[in-house]
């Protein structure tokens, strides 16, 4: 008898929620996973898989066309070419050039367009969604529109600069000081949407009594801006640069459409000067070369922006 009292299943409340519970969890460990596996393939075979046969013919003396198994091992020949080319070299310090630009006026106008759609006023939701627009305009037909704009010789905005009395406007995208400033905007414009939107969210989970106890002790917007809600929103703020600076590396539709690189090779930023060494110059183990360069260059600048977090970052 003692036997079978030992073996008896055991049907207490505490034994059969234990079961339920484990067996809740399995359910969304199988549902989570079938969410996220078809982003797990893909990401293998459109992101991973590239990245390590661009490692693989880095090494390699795929720098014109002949069959795969007649390819050698050349070392670090490729990236040894780097340090002797200037045009290669250049084309990274103008992607930084580009990046310093381009990060800080994103994330300043994403955020002052936030906080100006934070507050109450008339046609509100129609005012954001206009502000939507840039975003998911077309590169291309951006690209046109800007391009008219700003002709140097008969453009809208130098036509006005003209006639309020500047006598040499600048050349814009035709200009070698000034091609790779002009693209950064245009980019910062189109752009700065999602920046908006993602500190719109941040702005209004931001709690209202902290404004209310500031108002209490007599703190101005200044002061408001700077100890409540710039320290509330900077893990949003953190995040967006990270991103952004990311993004600001992989910018070859923008210059593509709007530059070709050009003047010359003013704006031939790392992203362009790849695709030509490849596609154009058949140099497809020395553009992966330069590929992997620039992949290091942002992981460092990524490692940079995040040990510097524990600065400025407040969770």
């Amino acid at each position: 008898m003692s036997i079978l009292h030992r073996n008896k299943p055991d049907f207490s409340p505490e034994k059969i929620y234990k079961k339920r519970r484990l067996s809740l969890e399995k359910q969304e460990a199988r549902a989570a996973l079938v969410f996220v596996l078809p982003f797990f393939i893909g990401f293998v075979i459109f992101g991973l898989a590239p990245f390590f046969y661009a490692l693989y013919i880095s090494f390699m003396d795929f720098n014109s066309f002949k069959s795969l198994d007649s390819l050698k091992w050349t070392g670090l020949s490729n990236y040894k070419a780097i340090l002797n080319d200037s045009v290669a070299i250049s084309s990274y310090f103008k992607s930084f050039y580009y990046t310093i630009i381009y990060v800080p006026l994103l994330t300043v106008a994403g955020f002052l367009a936030a906080v100006l759609l934070n507050k109450s006023f008339y046609l509100k939701a129609f005012s954001r969604s206009l502000f939507l627009m840039p975003y998911v305009a077309n590169i291309v037909a951006i690209s046109i529109v800007f391009t008219m704009l700003f002709d140097p010789f008969g453009g809208i905005v130098n036509i006005v600069l003209t006639k309020i009395g500047v006598d040499h406007p600048p050349l814009w995208f035709a200009g070698t000081q000034t091609a790779i400033l002009t693209t950064a905007l245009v980019a910062v414009w189109a752009n700065f949407p999602f920046q908006m939107i993602v500190y719109l969210a941040a702005l209004q989970g931001v709690p209202r009594d902290l404004y209310e106890a500031a108002e209490i002790d007599g703190a101005t917007r200044w002061q408001k801006l700077s100890r409540i809600t710039l320290p509330m929103v900077s893990p949003t703020t953190f995040f967006l640069v990270i991103t952004a600076t990311i993004g600001s590396f992989q910018n070859f539709t923008i210059f593509n459409a709007l530059t070709r690189g050009g003047p010359g090779i003013a704006s031939r930023v790392a992203s362009l000067n790849m695709y030509e060494e490849a596609f154009s110059l058949n140099h497809y183990s020395y553009s992966a070369a330069q590929a992997i360069v620039l992949f290091v260059i942002i992981l460092l600048i990524s490692a940079i922006q995040w040990g510097g977090q524990k600065k400025w970052v407040h969770y």
